[in-house]
C-alpha cells in the first residue's frame, strides 16, 4: 500500500507504520504502484529503480545508469535490478497472503560498456509450481544493447511475513538518485535503505557485495556469478564481512568463491563467480 492512500482502519497495520488492503492481492498492490508512481520499497526510492509495467508472468522497470561512476558502481546496479524483475514476474502471479524469496541468483554479464542514460530491465516467470518458480531477467542499456541476463529460482510462500507487507510502503523517491555501490559495504552495517518491502536486505543488492570481492582477486569483475541465498539479513545495526578465495587463477580463466557472513560469522550466502580474460 503506497504512503498516500489510505485503508479502512479495520485493515492490518503495516510493519512501517503504514496500513494495508489486505483484500488486495500482490497483482493489484504492483499495479498500484505503477499506476501512481510509487517506489515498491526502500531500496527502490534511493536508487531510483521504477516498475513501469506488471502483468502475471512479466515486469519491466527502469533504473538511472551509473554515468560518470567507476565502472564496479555498474556491478550492484546489474544484481539490484536483476533480483527486482526476475522476482516480480513471479510475485504477479501470486494469491493474497503469499511472498516469494529468492533462493538462488545466477548473473550473466555480456558487456560493460553501457551507453549512457538509465538501465532498463524485463523479468519473465520461466516455470511455476506451487512452491517454487524459475525465472529470467535481461537488461540492456539506454542504446537497447543486452547487458546482462539472470536466472533466479525462488520458494513461494505463505506465511506471517506475506500477511503482513505490502509493495509501496516505502519513503518517497530519493532525489537525486544514490549508487547501489553504497548501500551495503564490507565490515559495515547496512544500509537502513536497502531493504525490500519485506523489510531485510534486497537480495540483489546483497549479492553484489560478494561479487565485488571476488573481482579483486580475480583481476576483475565475474562474467558470470551465481548467488545462493541462506538467510535474510535485517537493516538493524548488524555488519556484514566477505571472505574470498581463488579456486583456479589461470591467465585466461579464472574462477573463485566468496561468502558472506553475518556479525555473528553465519553465512548468509554464498556466491561463485567465473572470469575469462580474452586474449591472453
Amino acid at each position: 500500500m503506497g504512503p498516500r492512500r489510505r485503508a479502512h482502519r479495520r485493515d492490518p497495520a503495516h510493519p512501517r507504520g503504514r496500513s494495508v488492503l489486505s483484500a488486495e492481492g500482490p497483482l493489484e498492490q504492483l499495479r498500484r504502484c505503477v499506476a501512481e508512481g510509487l517506489p515498491l520499497a526502500p531500496v527502490h526510492a534511493a536508487v531510483g529503480a521504477r516498475l513501469t509495467a506488471i502483468e502475471p508472468g512479466r515486469a519491466d522497470a527502469v533504473m538511472p545508469g551509473a554515468d560518470g561512476e567507476p565502472d564496479a558502481a555498474l556491478e550492484p546496479a546489474l544484481w539490484l535490478l536483476a533480483d527486482f524483475v526476475s522476482g516480480l514476474a513471479v510475485t504477479g502471479t501470486l494469491g493474497a497472503g503469499e511472498r516469494i524469496t529468492t533462493l538462488r541468483l545466477t548473473l550473466h554479464v555480456l558487456r560493460r560498456d553501457p551507453a549512457p542514460g538509465p538501465l532498463r530491465a524485463a523479468g519473465c516467470l520461466d516455470e511455476r509450481a506451487p512452491d517454487v518458480a524459475l525465472s529470467t531477467a535481461e537488461i540492456a542499456d539506454a542504446a537497447g544493447r543486452t547487458i546482462a541476463r539472470a536466472h533466479g529460482r525462488n520458494a513461494v510462500l505463505a506465511d506471517e511475513v506475506a500477511t503482513r507487507t505490502r509493495p509501496g510502503a516505502a519513503p518517497p523517491w530519493s532525489d537525486p538518485p544514490r549508487s547501489a555501490a553504497g548501500l551495503v559495504t564490507d565490515r559495515a552495517a547496512p544500509d537502513p535503505l536497502a531493504v525490500n518491502y519485506a523489510g531485510v536486505v534486497q537480495g540483489g543488492v546483497l549479492a553484489s557485495l560478494p561479487a565485488r570481492a571476488l573481482a579483486d582477486v580475480l583481476g576483475g569483475p565475474p562474467d558470470e556469478a551465481s548467488a545462493t541465498f541462506l538467510r535474510a539479513v535485517p537493516a538493524d545495526g548488524r555488519a556484514v564481512h566477505t571472505a574470498t578465495e581463488v579456486e583456479h587463477g589461470g591467465r585466461r580463466l579464472r574462477s573463485g568463491r566468496a561468502v558472506l557472513c553475518d556479525n555473528r560469522d553465519r553465512t548468509v550466502l554464498t556466491l561463485s563467480g567465473l572470469r575469462y580474460v580474452a586474449g591472453t
